[in-house]
């Protein structure tokens, strides 16, 4: 193969540029609608109207590795996001309530901070959340995203009443209930049906609501332990002691 050759073969940069970011777009949109396992290497490739069947492992060594950087590159956006709204509460003397940081967790991702701008975010979030959640938690460690780790810090430091070990329990139904409604909110948005559930009033408003109960709810007493045991029946007589009891005394 001469050197022409080898050239020819290769993608332009423009054309590279185009290819990886189609993939991405195609991936989390195929993740968003069928979920992360249902959707083959084969099906993001053809959807991203790719020349060469081999360009995801080219570009992104692997689905696995797509994946990593999809997931990165959402925090990333989210975070500048987050950071921005975090900065405007700072200038006004910081953040005095749990309802505001989940305020900026809920709405302060615009879908303009977005690079795709289909509505796939959180459909994709919740894939790789409740389907792999040992390895998103894992990832997410590495990653060491700050923007979001400062965001549960506040919220833990404005309710110093709850037991910390109860706050860490709740953050973590925190972020499941919230990505699990906005799944389902953007469905809807994708979906562009007539829906009263979600036109009116504000579905975040209330998405906001709830959270923010579910963190400051009062803690509840701890029950007793459960005995592993089950409580011993009474001994049911055996049949005739009645009888002979009553000759006895007769």
């Amino acid at each position: 193969m001469t050197m022409a050759t080898v050239q020819n073969a290769l993608p332009e940069p423009e054309e590279r540029v185009d290819t990886r970011r189609n993939i991405k777009v195609a991936a989390r949109r195929l993740f968003a609608e069928h979920g992360l396992e249902a959707v083959t290497v084969r099906e993001i490739v053809a959807a991203a109207g790719a020349k060469n069947g081999g360009s995801l492992n080219y570009y992104f060594k692997s689905k696995a590795g797509l994946v990593e950087e999809l997931i990165n590159e959402l925090f990333n956006e989210l975070s500048a996001a987050w950071l921005e709204r975090l900065s405007e509460l700072d200038k006004q003397g910081g953040p005095s309530s749990v309802r505001e940081i989940v305020d900026i967790v809920v709405r302060g991702a615009r879908p303009e901070a977005f690079t795709d701008p289909s509505p796939t975010s959180s459909r994709f979030l919740a894939s790789v959340l409740f389907v792999r959640r040992k390895e998103f938690a894992d990832y997410l460690n590495q990653m060491n995203f700050l923007v979001y780790r400062r965001l549960m810090q506040i919220i833990m430091r404005l309710r110093p009443d709850i037991p910390r070990q109860v706050m860490r329990q709740r953050l973590v139904f925190f972020s499941w209930y919230v990505v699990a409604v906005q799944s389902a909110y953007e469905t809807w948005r994708a979906s562009r049906r007539r829906s009263d559930l979600w036109a009116d009033p504000d579905p975040l408003v209330h998405l906001v609501d709830t959270a923010t109960a579910m963190l400051e709810s009062g803690v509840m007493p701890p029950a007793p332990p459960l005995s592993p045991f089950p409580p011993a029946e009474p001994a049911k007589p055996r049949a005739g002691a009645g009888r002979k009891a009553s000759a006895k005394a007769s």
